[in-house]
Parts: C-alpha cells; sequence; structure tokens
C-alpha cells in the first residue's frame, strides 16, 4: 500500500487515489508472483482497505520506508484491464504508456502477522540429519564435516 495522493483537477474538483501493489499467482505451478501496480479513486475501496492500515494519532495511514503500515495481509479478488494509450504532452510531442485500469475489488479474507508466524511455525520443520547408515547428526559445535568434498 503506497500513500494516498490528492489534488485538484482543472474543472476544480479535488480528486483523490490510493496506489496499491497488487501480488498474484496466475496458476498454481508459477515459482514467482506477478505483481502489478493499481490504483483506486473509489472512496469505498479506499475506506475498506483503510480498515487494515495502521494509523497515527493525527488518524492518519503511518508511512514507513515509503508505504503504508499493514496491520494485516489482506487476500482479494481483483479485476483490472490493460491496454496502451497514446497523448500529447505539453511540448507536442505525442507518448504512449501502459493504460491499467482496476474494474474490481472484493477482500476475501485477512490475515494478521500473528496468524501468518503461526502458520509459519506450523509448518513441517526441517527433517533430522541423518548419516548414510541412518544415524542421527548432533553437530554441536566441533569441525564435524560430513561433506563428501
Amino acid at each position: 500500500m503506497l500513500p494516498a495522493k490528492s489534488g485538484t483537477g482543472q474543472n476544480g474538483n479535488e480528486w483523490k487515489r490510493l496506489p496499491f501493489v497488487f501480488e498474484y499467482f496466475e496458476s498454481g505451478d508459477q515459482r514467482w508472483s506477478d505483481k502489478v501496480l493499481l490504483e483506486t479513486f473509489d472512496a469505498n475501496i479506499m475506506a475498506q482497505i483503510g480498515k487494515y492500515l495502521k494509523k497515527g494519532q493525527d488518524g492518519k495511514a503511518v508511512v514507513e520506508n515509503g508505504e503504508c503500515v499493514l496491520l494485516a495481509d489482506l487476500k482479494c479478488k481483483v479485476g483490472f484491464s490493460h491496454s496502451v494509450r497514446t497523448f500529447d504532452r505539453q511540448d507536442g510531442t505525442k507518448a504512449t504508456i501502459n493504460d491499467i485500469r482496476m474494474y474490481k475489488f472484493e477482500i476475501k479474507g485477512v490475515q494478521t502477522q500473528q496468524q501468518q508466524t503461526q502458520q509459519q511455525q506450523a509448518a513441517a520443520p526441517f527433517p533430522p540429519q541423518v548419516d548414510s547408515q541412518g544415524n542421527p547428526i548432533n553437530n554441536q559445535g566441533g569441525n564435524y564435516d560430513d561433506l563428501p568434498f
């Protein structure tokens, strides 16, 4: 979650947008996640997300290292489209950019950092190390080295 941005449009209307990085796996066998920078202008979506942001004494989101501090890992379903947009710059030249638009946002679940830690601790630990005869290896101090090279 990145800090919200706000301003005033050319027509005098104020606007506010909330940018965030959406990380996902396209399929279960994908080794690395995909990530896309999305943003919303929808105040309802901002309010949903805002429930899970750490707030300071001033009531505003706490920002550390350029990112808002999340109180939980949000599991959500997001729909977005991607296209290309060409526009005229102020100097008269044309520019082409990616145009990514979010059209759906739904929080499916929340996982606190404590729950994440508990899940990691509950995960099966590494099996005990054994030598070639199946005897447990107990390397507490010393210079034991069972490497074959």
